[in-house]
């Protein structure tokens, strides 16, 4: 991830990741995803990974208190969560549901990653009523103490 403004020097980033196996029958690719089917979205554990670059210019500029109440916790502990994996999630939708393809949303945000998956000449229509559902607590502070566009927090 790119975090400008973040290390100096000797400074270094530790990181975890985690891999998967798949039968090669079993892989989803996203080849079967077809006009008219319905878009799901997992809830967020909170911001992950490129969202603190602008969560940290956010911070900035809005002189935010950091033990101010988010839910029932403070924005501090809230940002300071820990990124959670996704893959008991996803596994049990996948078990559920004839998943025909997951897209992981990063730095490109919703209008960059959700097209990789889609076949030429569709789009993804989001029914943004349902979006309070899932996302994080701490995001509508962020975007509304930093004052961040709309369009800028999807991505």
């Amino acid at each position: 991830a790119e975090m400008p403004g973040m290390y100096e020097g000797d400074d270094y980033d530790l990181a975890g990741f985690c891999v998967g196996v798949a039968e090669r029958s079993e892989i989803i690719d996203g080849g079967r995803v077809q006009a008219g089917d319905v878009l799901i979205a997992l809830g967020s554990s909170g911001p992950h990974s490129n969202g603190y670059s602008l969560i940290r210019k956010i911070l900035e500029v809005s002189n935010a208190d950091l033990e101010q109440p988010i839910g029932d916790t403070t924005l501090a502990n809230a940002l300071m969560a820990p990124t959670r994996i996704y893959v008991k999630n996803l596994l049990q939708l996948i078990r559920e549901v004839d998943v025909r393809a997951l897209s992981h949303i990063t730095g490109g945000g919703l209008p960059e990653n959700i097209p990789r998956v889609l076949p030429n000449g569709t789009i993804a229509a989001i029914d943004h009523r349902y979006q309070q559902l899932v996302i994080a607590p701490g995001i509508p502070v962020a975007k509304d103490n930093g004052g961040v566009a709309s369009e800028e927090m999807y991505r």
